[in-house]
């Protein structure tokens, strides 16, 4: 007996009836190890990654052994959830079988319902290669005959290994006689449970007649038992019903059923017998509740049906009751209903196969009767903190959370909130009647929606729904919606790492740390809980257009994007991994079984997005995207691990080449299929060439030089001897940035220019053309084209410029401040990819280039350079300015004005500044100027000492010899940037001052007594409330007497971990985003840990707790 058997049928030939008989015999007998029965219906039953856990899991609850293997594996991987099918069956299923020697029969059924966009099947293409290392397993799979499926058993592993068995190939007269013997069983079995005489009931005439109108379909004969077997009318009378009910219609002859079937009528009969006797005032309530039931995302309970419909939950359950025949119905009102079989809905919602109007559901008007029936829900029932929860809890942290969930958010609730999108998308035509609803939703809703989302872990769904609301938006033409949306995506994305572990965080950090002009905070920021954090500077005005930042690895080696952008593959760890591109979130790991596997920078996937090919030293790996799988190892003879990797269109050759052999480039080809090398290309290339697919093969784009001050660029063919297509002289000499194969267009930097002057010129051609696209005087450098051309992007400095095609030349659309890194714009053009060293980051762009024109969400662009700033020692004032500018601003952090802060005009060099209390002192190139800072405002500078005599009190700690001290102090040592910060106690007694890399020197304000002189660690910033070494702080008072006073809490608890800021207790007071947790961040507590000081060499935040 063969290790698999798949039983072949087409929909209505009764597979899952035999699978369930299957699975009940073998588990009668002890034989069955586990079953998986995929349904579309529900989410955990039509994933491909659930089948090997669940299998697992059962196999575990049946063999103890398998069970004690299995927590071996577990421990030593718990993230396996997020490995490849392949592994996923490797290490869950094979090495625990294989290992123990067990026998078993595993069932698994409708594999054609589960989502697979493998067109060979994911889970076939791994059983295929591992399904012999397990001889004593048998597998029983049925399916559909759909294309995928059917390749799936074709494969050469997997096609010796099964039996086939093909249900619709049956010989009629077979199938009808094994119905006629399944209908008089079951009449029988129905008549005696309800006291029916069988003498002559069903005649012989009434089992011909069903089996002639079942037409070899199981399915119309299962619908019929359970018609006939009505709670309420007679089975008798049913049958009538059935028996003077009309044939076939001529569509349904022409559906997928036999032609002589009658599904289509007998489905007809049921609602007709059903619901003739209601008036029309309940037609609408019958639409209402049969829609829900056929168009859900996931089955509904008929409670929650009831809860979406406005309906009492009886009344909904009499309505289901009485087309029970055609459902799945429990007795329990809590129970998922679904149709008993997919015809159902097909039959319902097809106007040619259900003609009567009263019954007839259009999924247009359905799919909007259930979208506003979830909004409705939502704005009624959505509160904030609707679960109570504990202030800067994460939600692991909150142990009755479960409990919370199943008494505050009902099931119709969860439903609403995470599926009012998929109905809302589907609506088009009128939609007055839903906008207010979505509006309210919008301005009142929607952080309490999210904080439901991140309860139950679907925060995902948040930006998968606002990502489908968008487009939906720009179709009806709602712009102010539109401009709403597009925020709380920002929103959504940018906070979506605390979002998805905290739903209380939503508004601690969040809300808190979300754009001062973006739309969110102005709609919902008066709403914020209380006590909270207050970040009082540092918050940008609107959105940092990196709609993702990962630093999980020490270092990426490569990235690359999937045909659909939905996706991004990145080397890192010795493997590669997939991650959501919206999220950057880990969806599988692929490993590689070759000997050496040392992966470079090369990545690229197949046009269809079905393989991604990656190098390992000697070696092109390909792996099957969905089951994770190597599907091809190609040895290359090439010992190289930075070979540039391309696929050829019709994804059956690959291109490899190595940038840094140029004299002479080899460009390697090789067969996917096969594994094969074929003949390799080999041309002279004088800069680093630009290679890419055309047609079967590819075309390679380089540099030859003329002479000092010309050169030409050369298009190849790739082939045994390179065949060159065209060429374009340049009259000057220039290596190829980078080329637009899609529109000839290429990037060059000239070491001298036209007029022959030796400023760096870069520029943009069209060769074809010979015309100039854009010209820029500078270095630039990672430059790439967007795959059609419109966009390029390019870095100069810290700063990445991104250019737009428009009216024959190219003109600056975007800039952004970022680490400079590899560029790779999306697919769609929409996004680019940044990956060098520990980060790799995500930049949305905005609307597409070839989109009407809309309000963007412009970047913030930060040209400054180093950021000076000062307190006050009581925490009232905080000062800040940039180094060589000349204005300050000061913020009163205790106003409760919306905009405490006042601005001075130095008219100076700034190279330093200090409050001392009420006293801001500031250090320009030969002076230092002091003002006096009041409720009422900022009181004239003083020069030097020319205004000693002062009479405010505030003046008595002798600004003259504070002054004239900290001056001599600074010239003496040099006043460099680092040097010369100065710290003062609360009572402004004592100040400390950093006089070079490693001296700090305590002294006394009035009398410029040194009171002491610290020696501490290289680079360490010179606060006073830290300023010896990790563990010690000092205070002004014991300062006096010489001595240290040690830290409250470890100050390991004051640093950022993982992007928390954790108080004394342990609480995770704020999580930070992006580059505020980097670490070049200097984090400093002030003020009995009342005030955070977050500092990076250009940016300033300040959070008050």
């Amino acid at each position: 007996m063969l290790p698999v058997y798949w039983l072949n049928g087409l929909a209505g030939t009764g597979k899952s009836t035999i699978a369930q008989t299957i699975a009940e015999r073998t588990f009668a007998d002890g034989r069955l190890g586990a079953s998986f029965f995929c349904s579309r219906d529900f989410k955990d039953r039509s994933g491909l990654h659930y089948i090997f856990p669940t299998l697992a899991f059962q196999l575990a609850q049946k063999y103890p052994k398998f069970r004690s293997t299995l927590v071996r594996l577990l421990h030593s991987n718990p993230e396996i959830v997020n490995e490849s099918l392949y592994y996923q069956m490797e290490t869950l299923i094979v090495e625990p079988l294989s290992s123990l020697n067990i026998s078993t029969v595993i069932v698994i059924d409708a594999l054609d319902e589960c989502v697979d966009e493998d067109p060979q099947s994911a889970i076939l293409s791994v059983m295929g290669r591992l399904v012999e290392s397990i001889p004593g397993v048998k597998f029983f799979i049925t399916g559909r005959p759909e294309p995928r499926i059917q390749s799936g058993f074709r494969l050469g592993l997997l096609r010796p290994s099964t039996d086939v068995f093909v249900l619709h190939e049956v010989e009629p007269s077979v199938i009808n006689m094994d119905i006629r013997l399944f209908l008089a069983d079951g009449l029988s079995k129905l008549a005696k449970r309800r006291g029916i005489k069988q003498d002559n009931w069903p005649t012989d005439e009434h089992l011909n007649l069903l089996c002639e109108r079942a037409g070899s379909l199981f399915v119309y004969a299962v619908a019929t038992l359970k018609f006939l077997d009505h709670k309420f009318v007679l089975p008798s009378k049913q049958l009538d019903i059935i028996i003077r009910a009309p044939g076939s219609t001529v569509h349904e002859g022409k559906a997928r059923f036999r032609p002589s079937t009658t599904l289509d009528s007998l489905y007809l009969t049921t609602f007709q017998s059903a619901f003739d006797e209601m008036g029309a005032e309940d037609d609408e309530k019958v639409q209402s509740v049969i829609s829900t039931v056929v168009l859900a995302v996931n089955p509904l309970p008929p409670s929650a049906i009831a809860t979406l419909v406005d309906l009492e939950k009886e009344e909904a359950m009499d309505l289901l009751r009485m087309i029970q025949s055609l459902l799945k119905l429990s007795e329990d009102p809590d129970y998922p209903v679904l149709p008993f079989h997919k015809s159902f809905p097909d039959f319902i919602t097809n106007p040619l196969r259900c003609p009567d109007k009263r019954f007839h559901i259009s999924p247009r008007t359905g799919h909007l009767n259930l979208a506003l029936n979830c909004l409705k829900l939502m704005n009624y029932s959505l509160e904030q903190n609707l679960l109570s929860l504990p202030n800067y809890a994460l939600n692991s942290e909150v142990k009755d959370l479960e409990s919370r969930i199943n008494n505050h958010i009902s099931i119709a609730l969860k439903y609403a909130c995470q599926s009012w999108h998929n109905h809302l998308t589907e609506v088009r035509g009128d939609i007055t009647t839903i906008i207010p609803a979505l509006q309210n939703f919008l301005q009142v809703g929607f952080l309490a929606w999210l904080e439901v989302l991140s309860a139950i872990g679907a925060a995902r769904d948040a930006i998968v729904a606002l990502e489908n609301l968008i487009p939906w938006l720009q179709e009806v033409r709602d712009h102010q919606l539109l401009n709403t949306a597009r925020d709380y995506f920002q929103f959504a994305t940018n906070f979506f790492e605390v979002i998805n572990v905290s739903a209380t965080h939503i508004y601690h950090s969040a809300l808190e740390l979300s754009p001062l002009l973006s739309i969110v905070r102005k709609v919902y920021y008066s709403q914020r809980p209380h006590p909270l954090p207050k970040v009082v500077t540092g918050i940008p005005d609107s959105w940092d257009p990196s709609t993702a930042i990962s630093t999980k690895h020490p270092y990426y080696l490569s990235s690359t994007w999937s045909p659909s952008s939905q996706f991004i593959a990145v080397v890192a760890k010795e493997a590669v991994e997939i991650w959501d591109a919206l999220t950057l979130k880990l969806l599988s790991t692929l490993r590689s079984t070759h000997a050496t596997t040392t992966l470079g920078h090369g990545l690229s996937y197949s046009p269809d997005g079905q393989s991604l090919a990656g190098c390992s030293n000697t070696a092109i790996i390909v792996w099957d995207i969905q089951t994770g799988g190597e599907a091809k190892t190609i040895e290359c003879g090439v010992t190289e691990t930075g070979l540039e990797l391309v696929w050829s269109l019709d994804g059956k050759t690959i291109g490899a080449f190595s940038p840094q052999k140029l004299e002479p480039l080899t460009v390697y080809v090789y067969d996917v299929v096969s594994g094969t090398s074929l003949p390799p290309c080999t041309l002279q290339s004088k800069t680093r060439p630009y290679i890419w697919a055309h047609d079967k093969s590819f075309r390679i784009a380089t540099t030859s030089l003329w002479d000092s001050r010309s050169c030409r660029i050369s298009i190849f063919e790739v082939g045994l001897v390179p065949t060159e297509i065209e060429s374009f002289p340049l009259q000057f000499q220039s290596g190829l940035g980078v080329f637009s194969p899609a529109t000839y267009r290429i990037s060059v930097a000239s070491s001298f220019t036209r007029d022959n002057t030796h400023s760096p010129e870069f520029l943009i051609l069209d060769i074809q053309n010979s015309e100039i696209l854009l010209k820029e005087i500078g270095s630039y450098w990672h430059l790439s084209f967007s795959d059609d051309g419109s966009l390029f992007a390019a870095f100069t400095g810290n700063h990445l410029l991104v250019w737009m095609y428009t009216s024959n030349h190219y003109t600056r659309w975007r800039e952004f401040q970022q680490t400079p890194t590899p560029l790779y714009f999306s697919p769609t053009s929409l996004s680019i990819l940044g990956c060098a060293g520990p980060l790799l980051y995500i930049l949305h762009l905005g609307n597409s280039p070839a989109a009407p024109a809309a309000p963007a969400i412009e970047p913030v662009i930060t040209t400054h350079s180093q950021q000076l700033d000062a307190f006050s020692p009581n925490g009232t004032y905080i000062a800040t300015t940039y180094h060589g500018k000349s204005t300050i601003t000061i913020t009163n952090l205790h106003s409760q004005n919306p905009s405490p802060s006042q601005f001075i005009d130095t008219e100076l060099e700034i190279s330093a500044m200090v409050l001392t209390g009420r006293v801001l002192l500031v250090k320009g190139s030969d002076v230092v100027v002091a003002w006096l800072l009041t409720e009422e405002g900022v009181v004239d500078g003083i020069v030097g000492n020319t205004r000693a005599d002062h009479n405010d009190s505030l003046w008595n700690i002798s600004l003259q010899a504070l002054a004239n001290h900290w001056a001599r102090l600074l010239g003496q040592r040099g006043g460099s940037d680092e040097n010369g910060q100065l710290e003062f106690s609360v009572e402004d007694e004592i100040a400390a001052i950093k006089l070079n890399e490693s001296i700090i020197c305590v002294y006394h304000t009035e009398t410029g007594e040194i009171l002491k002189s610290v020696r501490t660690p290289l680079h360490l910033r010179a606060t006073w409330y830290r300023f010896q070494d990790e563990c010690n702080l000092y205070h002004s008072n014991l300062c006096k007497h010489h001595r240290p006073l040690e830290c409250d809490w470890p100050v390991s608890q004051t640093t950022l971990q993982e992007g928390w800021v954790k108080d004394p207790d342990g609480k995770h007071r704020l999580w930070l985003h992006g580059h505020w947790r980097s670490a070049g961040n200097h984090v400093d507590w002030l003020h009995n840990a009342a005030t955070l000081r977050l500092r990076n060499s250009s940016e300033l935040v300040v959070i008050k707790f």
